[in-house]
């Protein structure tokens, strides 16, 4: 039995020596009232998980959502977004996988 595990409140998560597969990095994202979060997918998709909070993400279109506890949000291939938090904190569980793999 293995005792290696990833640690997603530390940098770097350590994922990739856990897990098999294109991942590059999981970790919880915390950002405070008003503070943004830019996401560009070129070499990485992105995924997040909303655990606690409110924020809006605005896509490469101007368009955009809120999410709230339980949300998530996709982040594929050649996308781009603004994730802002609007409430006092927000925690995002953000999920790396790498392109190229």
């Amino acid at each position: 039995m293995s005792n290696k595990f990833a640690n997603l409140y530390k940098e770097s998560s350590n994922i990739r020596e856990v897990m098999a597969g294109p991942w590059n990095d999981i970790r919880i994202d915390t950002l405070e009232a008003g503070a943004t979060l830019t996401l560009e997918s070129e070499e990485l998709e992105h995924s997040l998980f909303v655990l606690s909070g409110t924020a809006t993400v605005t896509n490469s279109d101007g368009n955009d959502f809120a999410v709230a506890e339980n949300s998530a949000v996709a982040l594929p291939a050649h996308g781009r977004i603004d994730i802002t938090c609007t409430s006092d904190t927000v925690q995002l569980l953000h999920i790396e996988m790498r392109l190229d793999a």
